[in-house]
Parts: C-alpha cells; sequence; structure tokens
C-alpha cells in the first residue's frame, strides 16, 4: 500500500485539524515526528475520535524509537499495521503488539526486526495465546502435565501430587517444579490444546524433550500422566523481540 503524494497532502492538512491535542502534544518531539504521524494518518477517512486515538498510536510508537534511530516508516509494514490499530481497544494486550510492530519500522537500528510476517502472526492470535507465549518465553523449556482422557487440567495441588508419585530426586523434582506451566494462568485453560496446536502452526513454539526424555530414563510416568515439554522456535524468539514489551527499547523519548 502506497500514499498518494496528492492526497497525503490534502490528508495531512485535515488529520492537523481532526486531532489537534494529540499533535500538540507530540510537538515536543518534533516536525519529523508530527510528520510521521499524519503521513500515516492520511490514508484513512475517520472521526475525529477514531483519529485522535489512532494517532495517539502511533505517537506512542515512535516514543519507543531513540530520536537518533528514527527513520520514516517502513510503508509495507507500518500501513497494514495503522489500519488494523483502528479497531483496537486500549486495554486489548494484542494491541501494544501492533505498537511496538510499528516502532520497529520506524527504528533505524531495528527495522530488521519488523519481519513481514509478524502483522500476520499477530492477526491470528488470541488473548490467552499471547499469555501462553509470554510465559513460555521466560525458561529454556517448559514442561506441560497432561494427563490422558481428563478434560479438566490439573491445578497445582493436582501437579504436585503427581510429581511426588513419580518419587524424583530433590534437585530434579525441584527443577521439574519450576519449568511446570500452570494452566490457571489462562482465561480458558479447557482450550489449551487449541491454543498448542495453533502456536505450532504458526511456528513460534516447538516441542523439546530433552528433559523429559531425561525423566523417563530415571522413571516411567505413572498410569495416565503424559508429559512433554516445548520451547519458543528461533521464529518465536524473534517475534516476542519485536513485539513484546520486553523487546522495546527504554531509550525512547
Amino acid at each position: 500500500m502506497s500514499i498518494d503524494p496528492n492526497t497525503a497532502v490534502a490528508a495531512v492538512e485535515v488529520a492537523g485539524k481532526v486531532a489537534p491535542k494529540t499533535f500538540q502534544e507530540v510537538d515536543k518531539f518534533g516536525a519529523d515526528v508530527v510528520k510521521t504521524i499524519r503521513l500515516l494518518l492520511a490514508p484513512f477517512q475517520l472521526t475525529a475520535a477514531w483519529q485522535d486515538r489512532l494517532a495517539a498510536y502511533i505517537a506512542k510508537a515512535i516514543r519507543q524509537v531513540p530520536e537518533p534511530q528514527r527513520i520514516p516508516p517502513v510503508e509495507s509494514v507500518a500501513l497494514p499495521i495503522v489500519e488494523k490499530l483502528r479497531f483496537q481497544n486500549e486495554e486489548d494486550p494484542i494491541t501494544d503488539l501492533y505498537v511496538n510492530l510499528l516502532s520497529r519500522a520506524m527504528d533505524g537500528h531495528r527495522v530488521g526486526e519488523a519481519h513481514p510476517a509478524f502483522f500476520t502472526v499477530i492477526t491470528q492470535l488470541a488473548p490467552d495465546e499471547l499469555l501462553f507465549l509470554n510465559d513460555v518465553a521466560t525458561r529454556y523449556e517448559s514442561i506441560i502435565m497432561a494427563p490422558s482422557g481428563e478434560t479438566v487440567y490439573p491445578d497445582p495441588a493436582q501437579r504436585e501430587q503427581r510429581l511426588v508419585e513419580l518419587e524424583f530426586p530433590t534437585p530434579l523434582f525441584a527443577k521439574v517444579r519450576e519449568l511446570m506451566f500452570g494452566y490457571e494462568k489462562l482465561n480458558q485453560p479447557e482450550m489449551f490444546p487449541v491454543y498448542l496446536e495453533h502456536l505450532q502452526h504458526l511456528g513460534l513454539i516447538e516441542y523439546a524433550n530433552r528433559i523429559v526424555d531425561e525423566l523417563r530414563e530415571i522413571k516411567d510416568p505413572v498410569d495416565g500422566l503424559r508429559l512433554f515439554s516445548i520451547r519458543p522456535t528461533h521464529f518465536g524468539q524473534l517475534f516476542l523481540k519485536a513485539c513484546t514489551k520486553s523487546g522495546s527499547d527504554d531509550e525512547g523519548v
């Protein structure tokens, strides 16, 4: 998607009138920042409230980029994101993914992190999947306990009891407990199998059963208990670096 120069000029003038409060707030970032916001808003015909909110999202993305690193946005990445942000609620955690990816598209040092596929990935993520992915990223591997034939996943007490039944040595018991994923972190834990399959389909996670294989060498799992482990793929790690708050630059304005 490209911006027609004539349309852009007219839209920039309109945008300056439609969202004056936002532009006044970002004036301190310099004329180039205001120009960037207006050019990104140019293709979209919006009411005053929508235009102002969208401009605020763009300003937030720019603030995350240190001033010396700011570059004109990569249109092929930036414009689809801006279009999607029109419909995003501020409280939705997925909104931050779009804002962070937009920030990468305007960062001369980190623009390479803005992989073209990330936009499509974000559009397909459920909030629970983001929670799951962020949690998995905190460990080099995450152990999943999934009892066979049960629709209700084990709560912390049940997981602890099943680990006791495995009779692991104390150091190994502590290690497994630390790496164990807790379903209670999800809003809809009953959807976990769907989330797991979908994130794998998106190329964000992969099975990594090195630890589980080590456990099986010590003792076979108890009846009805299935253990497996997962980790983010290299693609998933780059996605998290580019699109999550933990991957944002703290040196912006």
